[in-house]
């Protein structure tokens, strides 16, 4: 494919963009009590190299009272100018434009992490921070907007191209507009959108009037809040007229606030899910309008621009991922892009565990600096890894770039490990990117590859390898249960079997555990069988089915589902970014979960267990049991598979005195210890880089 409008110049005012490829504001958890750190800098100058044309900064914070979250960007005093100069510089140098998005959370802050109470236009009880905000009295209102403008003020002198007002994500402007939070009786308050637009088109007014035509002033707008009894998209078309009435010169329009129950950013939001509200937008203003929201593939942002739906593109997570990613569209180099593939991992699920962000795919992600430079090594160095898991591949990878010569042995008959079954539930296919890239990059290497193969250590000592990499993976936990071999007469498999296609899953079916594997399991035997959503788009177009009908059928398949875990609660290993999802998609596909219990026996189809209603409560077990199972799936757990590289210490320690070379065994990821693919990718990328940059 072509791409023509993406590497168009963007006119904001008079500001021009080189591009229509923007990043937008991230939390990147890094800030030195509101300094800005060299990391930070370097992390934009990065992606300002890269090819981005414009990149947003923040959320800075423009108070104290109004900080959302630990280790936040600040700009409410001058001190903090020279630092953020710093970073304008450094972004202007690659040839990108530069933001500052001027955040107030209202309600949305955490008294425990600022030591006030936060305040809102309301005194509304919040279920994302799970306190009730302070109504802010009428001068204090005029206070928040006096420290917006100063905020915006300091922006212009720091070198900001640009500030982008926050009325996104439920934070204190949406608060103002929104009729759930708003219970206002002065001029800020109002039954209709137009009477509650009063805090924000004032805010407008008053910072254009500060900044006048210095920078350009923006705004990032929940395209709709997807919270029932707030404002829909039909409000917020009207928000975004009004804001361009009052001077705001480009929307960035993303989706719902914090608290909605309709998914925004995991895996299984589907790519470009919210850009229709952008195009809802774009209809109403004549300014630039942004889209955002799960694009990470640069060919459905070329058909977004091409069918009118923005006049730029938001790749944030797929910025963190790749930070070149617009020059490897220029260089027509699509099939070299790491993709995000919306984990969450390493992102969002570490902000909210107070951590710096890193990126699964990406494990210099924030660490540019950290690793700039690796070490030269005196010479090419042999090295063989036992595994194609993402430990093994990253490690071949990386090792393979910094010119070592690299031997993967994998004994199936494809690359990938685990993630060929993790990609397999709906919505989890994005994982399967990256065995793509791993592909890719193994062959542009010249890395040896020898599938099918599983080695014996005299096979892989003829190599003469200086290292050894053991990303073995796991070996599967088979808990004492009677039965659960399959011999009493039931039909039992692994998840990872079930998932591959290689045991046939009845009507009826029980999963045991209920952690991430355990989750994703069931869901997926839940809607295996739903009808396709091409037949049923085709049969409702064809009246066929009606469309209410049609698009039922894909919901889920007829099979009865349940789920048993020994834990008090199920999803434990899951991120909360995404856990909520999982558990909501459970009850919508109406799986049967059952917690803390004891399996006792597998037999004649019957799995028998004992309901525990308190840890210790031996006295009030009640045995039960579920009848006519026709598949048992296990996903009881895993631990590290350390065969290899023990034969290997064992072989090495009998042969010491053949063997030309003593090699050194790492073991990673997995065989080290279990964990996530972040692990895993991060584990392989370290022990690869330590290996150091050969010098010939």
């Amino acid at each position: 494919m072509k791409f023509f409008n993406i590497w168009k110049p963007l006119k904001i005012g008079n500001l021009e963009i080189r591009n229509r490829m923007v990043i937008p504001a991230m939390h990147l958890g890094d800030a030195n009590e509101g300094h800005i750190t060299d990391e930070i800098i370097e992390f934009y100058r990065i992606r300002a190299q890269g090819g981005f044309g414009f990149i947003i900064v923040g959320g800075i914070g423009v108070s104290k009272r109004g900080q959302g979250v630990p280790a936040m960007i600040s700009i409410d005093k001058d001190a903090y100018i020279p630092e953020l100069k710093k970073l304008t510089d450094a972004v202007h140098q690659e040839g990108a434009k530069v933001c500052a998005q001027l955040y107030h959370a209202g309600a949305y802050s955490f008294s425990k992490i600022t030591g006030e109470q936060a305040v809102s236009a309301s005194a509304v009880y919040s279920r994302f921070t799970h306190e009730t905000p302070r109504e802010l009295t009428t001068e204090e209102v005029g206070e928040v907007q006096d420290n917006i403008v100063a905020a915006a003020e300091r922006a212009v002198k720091a070198g900001f191209d640009s500030v982008e007002l926050l009325s996104s994500a439920g934070y204190l402007i949406d608060q103002f507009l929104s009729p759930l939070k708003n219970k206002r009786t002065d001029k800020y308050g109002g039954n209709t959108i137009q009477e509650r637009l009063q805090f924000p088109l004032e805010l407008i007014q008053k910072v254009k009037s500060a900044v006048g035509d210095k920078i350009i002033v923006g705004c990032r707008l929940s395209g709709d809040d997807f919270v029932p009894g707030s404002n829909t998209y039909v409000e917020k078309k009207i928000v975004a007229e009004e804001y361009a009435k009052a001077g705001i010169q480009y929307i960035n329009v993303t989706g719902g606030w914090h608290e909605t129950r309709v998914p925004q950013i995991p895996m299984d939001t589907p790519k470009g899910a919210f850009t229709y509200l952008a195009k809802e937008i774009r209809s109403m203003v004549e300014i630039p309008v942004f889209a955002s929201n799960r694009i990470n593939d640069p060919i459905l942002a070329e058909n977004l621009l091409q069918d009118d739906y923005a006049d730029a593109i938001c790749f944030g997570r797929a910025s963190i991922a790749d930070p070149d990613l617009p020059q490897k569209i220029r260089n027509d180099q699509l099939e070299n892009v790491r993709k995000c593939v919306g984990c969450n991992q390493g992102c969002f699920d570490g902000i909210f565990q107070l951590k710096t962000l890193r990126c699964m795919v990406n494990p210099t992600a924030m660490l540019e600096l950290k690793y700039a430079s690796p070490k030269t090594s005196e010479s090419r160095k042999n090295v063989v890894i036992i595994g194609s898991g993402p430990a093994g591949l990253e490690a071949a990878r990386v090792a393979g770039m910094n010119g070592h010569k690299v031997i993967l042995f994998e004994k199936e008959m494809k690359l990938g490990g685990q993630i060929n079954v993790a990609g397999v539930p709906p919505g989890r296919e994005d994982l399967f990117n990256i065995i793509k890239y791993y592909n890719h990059q193994l062959k542009q290497l010249e890395v040896e590859i020898h599938l099918g193969k599983e080695p014996t250590p005299a096979e892989i000592l003829n190599f003469n390898p200086h290292t050894i990499i053991c990303a073995t993976g796991v070996h599967f936990n088979i808990p004492p249960i009677k039965g659960i071999d399959g011999s009493q007469n039931c039909q039992v498999c692994f998840a990872d079997e079930a998932l591959a296609g290689d045991f046939p899953v009845g009507k009826k079916v029980v999963v045991v555990g209920g952690a991430a594997t355990g989750v994703e399991t069931a869901l997926w035997a839940a809607k295996k069988g739903a009808m396709d959503p091409e037949v049923a788009k085709f049969l409702a177009f064809y009246e066929g089915l009606s469309a209410k009908d049609a698009m039922q059928r894909t919901f889920r398949g007829d099979r009865e589902v349940h789920l048993l875990e020994y834990l008090p609660k199920i999803g434990n290993s899951i991120g909360k970014s995404t856990k909520w999802v999982f558990l909501d998609e459970l009850k919508k596909l109406q799986i049967n979960v059952k917690t803390f219990i004891d399996i006792t026996e597998f037999r004649d189809g019957t799995v028998y267990f004992r309901e525990r209603n308190l840890p210790d409560d031996e006295a009030n077990l009640e045995e039960s049991s579920i009848s006519d199972v026709d598949t048992f799936i296990l996903a009881t757990g895993v631990k590290p598979n350390r065969d290899m590289s023990q034969a290997l210490k064992n072989y090495i320690k009998d042969h010491k005195e053949k063997l030309k070379t003593i090699p050194d065994i790492k073991i990673i990821g997995d065989a080290k210890k279990v964990g996530t693919i972040l692990d895993a990718i991060h584990a392989g990328f370290k022990t690869a880089y330590r290996l150091g940059l050969y010098s010939p």
